[in-house]
């Protein structure tokens, strides 16, 4: 196994998919190729190379504007752990990002969070990932219509919604999600709140879902599940105790709490009130 200061700092693109891929999969996270692809498309990739095994060791930045970047997925082969190769790319992480003039932000593991407080990352509110194994087995009731589902003339105002209740411009992620829903990507009737999704190596994560009001939120998930079998994922705010109380009665279970934080800033991003599901935390 070679010293960390053996190991080739590179930036991940296409070449590097199926080793940034296999580095997700060992650790039992749920992205897929188009994940992988989407985020280096829309940011920036850091790796280490060990010459006799090749990537192991990754690392994201996601600019979400001028403001802020997320920082995400952080992995480290397990033979190459307890070597301080997380610290180092997550350093690089914070560095790019504050060079740049924003503000990193992630959603932390209670693991990860032991790491991020003493770095001076701050708290901004809890999330649990609730999951089922087969949306199927859902009892969804008597719904009423659909909402309607996105097309091209509807973007520009999921786009601005996005921008508005998650704090940031993820325009990209999101042009990729809408084209990823495969049938659940949905807008309200009164545009001022929509659901979106994709298919996972493991699951289907519902997400982001922002809404006006838990009514229309529950609306929106009640038609996102409608149109989905096998296991789901959904990365709710702890905040949303109504919405959360559905997850509930339709069978999820939890599965792990995160943490969203940012770096030396206690104001929260975006509006907290209408963030009912977000988009993971690869994605925020």
């Amino acid at each position: 196994m070679a010293l960390i200061e053996e190991l080739e700092v590179v930036s991940l693109d296409v070449q590097h998919l199926q080793g940034a891929l296999s580095l997700s999969q060992e650790a039992g996270w749920n992205q897929t190729v188009e994940d992988w692809t989407m985020m280096l498309e829309s940011g920036q990739g850091i790796g280490l190379i060990d010459a006799g095994k090749g990537l192991v060791a990754s690392a994201l930045t996601l600019p979400y504007g001028s403001e802020f970047g997320w920082i995400s997925m952080v992995l480290v082969t397990r033979s190459h752990r307890q070597q301080g190769l997380a610290t180092k790319l997550l350093n690089m992480c914070i560095e790019k990002l504050e060079e740049s003039g924003r503000v990193p932000v992630l959603d932390a593991t209670p693991d990860g969070e032991r790491v991020y407080r003493p770095l001076g990352f701050d708290p901004h509110f809890s999330l649990t990932r609730w999951q089922i194994d087969d949306a199927r087995k859902v009892d969804l009731g008597n719904r009423s219509q659909d909402p309607a589902a996105i097309d091209s003339g509807g973007m520009e105002q999921v786009f601005a919604l996005d921008r508005d209740y998650f704090g940031g411009d993820r325009s990209a992620i999101i042009a990729h999600l809408v084209e990823r829903g495969h049938g659940f990507s949905y807008l309200t009737d009164d545009r001022t709140g929509f659901v979106l999704g994709r298919n996972g190596r493991v699951a289907t994560q519902i997400g982001p879902l922002f809404a006006s009001s838990p009514e229309a939120a529950i609306t929106l998930l009640r038609a996102a599940l409608a149109k989905i079998s096998g296991p789901v994922f959904v990365d709710a705010g702890d905040h949303q105790s109504s919405f959360v109380a559905i997850l509930k009665e339709f069978g999820f279970q939890v599965q792990r709490p995160f943490l969203r934080m940012a770096k030396n800033r206690k104001l929260p991003f975006g509006r907290k009130e209408n963030l009912y599901a977000m988009a993971g935390p690869e994605l925020g």
